[in-house]
This record gives C-alpha cells, structure tokens and sequence, in this order.
C-alpha cells in the first residue's frame, strides 16, 4: 500500500477513536441528564463509562491470546487505550 494511502487510513482511524470517545460522552450525558444528575452526575457517568472500557481492554486481549492471535490482542489493546484517552480528554475538559 503506498505510503500517503497508509498515512490516510491513520488518520481516518484517529477520528474514528476521537467520534467514538466523544459519542461515549454524549451517552453518558444524556443519561445524566434522564436521571437528572446534572454537570456532576455526566461527568461520573463519563468516569465511569471510561472504566468499563478499560476493563474491556483486558477481556479483549485475554480472548484473542486465547484464540492464538497475540498480534491482533496487541492491536486491540493499542486501540482501546486511545479510545479510553480520548473520553479521558472528553472528561477533563467537560470537567473543566
């Protein structure tokens, strides 16, 4: 694959992660705002929606090392922690 396409799909994969962080908020701020929490009950729920993300890194790569695939475990880890960042970054500056 020449080198400006490889470059290309990076950068469409970064703003995948940063939409799909970002949707992540959203949801967390509209069920605040459904169970009518306010700016604190989204900024917990956007914590906490950070934290199952997190765990669901170690169940992914735990299933795909069991399946023989370390390098696709390797891949999926790398990725949910940049989605785990990015709602993190989501978080600071909803927070701040």
């Amino acid at each position: 694959m020449p080198e400006d396409r490889t470059d290309e799909l990076r950068g469409e994969i970064v703003a995948l992660e940063t939409a799909l962080a970002a949707a992540f908020g959203e949801i967390a701020v509209l069920r605040a705002a459904a169970e009518g929490s306010g700016a604190e009950g989204a900024i917990a729920a956007m914590e906490d929606m950070a934290q199952q993300l997190e765990a669901s890194v170690l169940r992914g790569v735990v299933g795909a090392e069991e399946a023989g695939r370390p390098r696709a475990a390797a891949g999926f880890e790398r990725r949910m922690e940049l989605i785990v960042h990015a709602l993190r970054n989501a978080i600071a500056f909803r927070a701040g």
